[in-house]
């Protein structure tokens, strides 16, 4: 995949893909917890990325990365607006059990969807992306 736009981050990159999805791809290997700064960090970069456009969002999780109590209790309903759909690459079970059920609680008006694969995930969001064009 090219990447027209990139930033770094200490824990992840996101980076603009010439498909127009917004990556975030976290540390594999290496440890890494997300909390509410870390949370704030990564949308400061979507917004400099996104030029503040309706986007869909593919998510790489590590093997070894958590959130934060307090990073779950963070507001994003003013992202929401800017967010088209979100797919979660996850691979460890546990990791998509939590992803499940802090979705189940945490109400977004936008659809999320959790696959194993980054072919799978990214097919989801070119779907979604033509539906909204369809309708937009």
């Amino acid at each position: 995949m090219n990447y027209i736009q990139q930033i770094e981050l200490a824990f992840c990159t996101v980076s603009l893909r010439e498909d127009g999805i917004i990556e975030h791809r976290f540390l594999i290997d290496t440890p890494y917890e997300i909390d509410a700064f870390h949370l704030n960090e990564i949308a400061k970069a979507m917004t400099r990325i996104s030029n503040g456009n309706k986007v869909a969002i593919l998510s790489i999780t590590g093997l070894h990365g958590s959130i934060t109590p307090d990073a779950r209790k963070v507001d994003t309903t003013k992202d929401n607006e800017y967010t088209l759909a979100i797919a979660l690459v996850i691979q460890e079970l546990s990791q998509r059990l939590l992803a499940n059920l802090y979705f189940k609680i945490k109400k977004v008006n936008y659809p999320v969807n959790i696959f194993k694969s980054e072919d799978e995930a990214t097919e989801w969001l070119h779907q979604q992306i033509r539906a909204n064009q369809q309708t937009g």
